[in-house]
């Protein structure tokens, strides 16, 4: 990570490596780490240093995070600290493991469609006033750019405007946008200008529409699409849900936690609008593969029990113990698929009243089969009412390509067995409440999906280290002796 034949000395990786980790353990930034270097007692001894020593300036910690992200080391740490508990036997390498996620919110603030706009026109003319004056110039004749400077860019016009006026800034905005990408439309061999260009053509493409006159206005909320950019600020980061009514803007965080001794395993970040259980095959090959670890069992919530999940660990070797997913309002009242007699040999699905059918479509984009039971037999059947409740007086089942798992897992959840494996679940809430309220996930530090990882990773290796010294003084404990049996 550094140059090895010229500049001075750097400061000591190893000891930037434990500074970050002592201020994700104490949730620090980096002005007030380098403060703590200077005057905590506590911070000083940690890091070995003597009482007078100042060790670096707080902008060390940015540059040792820019070059981790640089070349590719931001995990570098927590997996050299893993590796040991590992080696220590703290971790057993087919310990149950359980899995859960917690929201981050971005470091942005929200933006009104105006203000989205007039950011992503800033964020393209601050490279034109350095490499590009002649075209900044030439913008500067057609456009009033006092509007978009780093002071009135944040504001959509002095005072509260009318629906009617904000529907016009909202057009001159917009026309702005346009005349400016028309502009650097031939610009060329400049990566960091043709990024912000394509940020806001993204921006109008997904917000704005034009009404019949041709007059620029915002799209429906219902026309705009799932993965819409959020701010030019932060591209990353996306609108998510952690239910029907608790809504953020920003990440997730996916954890894998051992069961026994309680420590973190993974830590996956990724955009607010995945799901939950979106990255957990990663997480659970990224540590078989790098750290020998294969849990026997992986458990989580209903988020974690999809069906081709389960296939994928399966072949890994591990099972998902999860609950499956609730059927829809219009299916929740007939039959379920695991009375049916599926033969994948034969393709062919025998009803519950013996009626065979061969497959009548498939879907090769989801990969479902699809099999209709005739509606001479389905409206004579006296099972009819319990079966379905479909419009046209028949029953459809679609079978996917993991319907062999779902089936054994369905199975399985209505054993004692796994009764008991799910009360393992819940200690993880505790895990990630620690993450969030000591240790700052709640809230990004940094913007972008790398960045954002980076803190994750250091967040987990704080608590990783805390659970680590724990057990050790648990080990230093006197035993307290047995009482001795008294005959009576």
């Amino acid at each position: 990570m550094y140059c090895k034949n010229n500049g001075r000395p750097p400061i000591s990786p190893a000891l930037l490596a434990m500074a970050t980790i002592l201020q994700h353990y104490r949730d620090l930034s980096d002005r007030e780490m380098e403060r703590a270097c200077m005057f905590d007692i506590e911070i000083k001894y940690a890091l070995g240093l003597q009482l007078d020593e100042r060790p670096f300036d707080h902008s060390s910690l940015g540059d040792f995070r820019k070059r981790l992200l640089e070349n590719g080391k931001e995990k570098e740490t927590f997996d050299r600290i893993l590796a040991h508990l590992i080696n220590a036997g703290l971790i057993k390498k087919d310990e149950i493991q359980r899995i859960d996620a917690t929201h981050v919110l971005a470091d942005v603030a929200i933006p009104t469609m105006v203000t989205l706009v007039k950011k992503g026109i800033y964020e393209i003319l601050k490279p034109l006033t350095k490499r590009h004056k002649d075209v900044h110039s030439e913008i500067e004749k057609e456009i009033d750019l006092k509007e978009y400077s780093k002071q009135e860019v944040n504001h959509d016009a002095p005072g509260r405007l009318d629906i009617d006026n904000r529907k016009q800034k909202l057009v001159d905005v917009v026309n702005d946008a346009r005349k400016v990408l028309k502009h650097v439309k031939g610009i060329k061999g400049d990566d960091i200008l043709s990024r912000r260009v394509d940020l806001l053509k993204r921006i109008l493409q997904e917000n704005i529409t034009e009404d019949e006159t041709g007059i620029p206005k915002e799209r429906d909320h219902k026309n705009k699409p799932q993965d819409i950019l959020v701010s030019p600020v932060d591209p990353d980061a996306r609108y998510g849900a952690k239910s029907n009514t608790k809504r953020f803007t920003g990440y997730k965080a996916n954890i894998t936690e051992t069961v026994e001794s309680r420590f973190i395993t993974n830590i996956k970040p990724m955009r607010g609008n995945r799901h939950d259980g979106s990255n957990m095959v990663e997480a659970v090959i990224e540590q078989k593969h790098q750290h020998g670890l294969q849990p026997a069992k992986l458990v989580g919530d209903t988020a974690y029990g999809d069906g081709i999940a389960r296939k994928d660990l399966q072949n890994e070797g591990t099972i998902v113990v999860a609950q499956l997913k609730t059927v829809n309002d219009r299916t929740k009242a007939i039959y379920p698929k695991s009375m049916f007699d599926y033969d994948e040999a034969n393709n062919l699905l025998t009803c519950p009243a013996g009626i065979t059918v061969k497959q009548s479509y498939w879907d090769r984009q989801k990969e479902i089969r699809t099999f209709h039971f005739p509606m001479t037999e389905c409206g004579k059947c006296p099972r009819k009412t319990e079966c379905t409740n479909s419009k046209d007086g028949r029953r459809t089942v679609g079978i996917s390509k993991v319907n062999k798992e779902l089936r054994e897992a369905e199975i399985y959840n209505r054993t004692d067995q796994f009764k008991a494996d799910m009360k393992l679940r819940q200690a993880v809430e505790g895990k990630l409440s620690e993450l969030v309220r000591y240790h700052g996930m709640r809230r990004a530090r940094y913007r972008g999906l790398n960045k954002v990882g980076l803190q994750c990773y250091f967040a987990a290796l704080a608590v990783n280290i805390k659970r680590w010294i724990k057990l050790e003084l648990e080990k230093l404990k006197p035993k307290t002796p047995k009482p001795a049996m008294v005959a009576v």
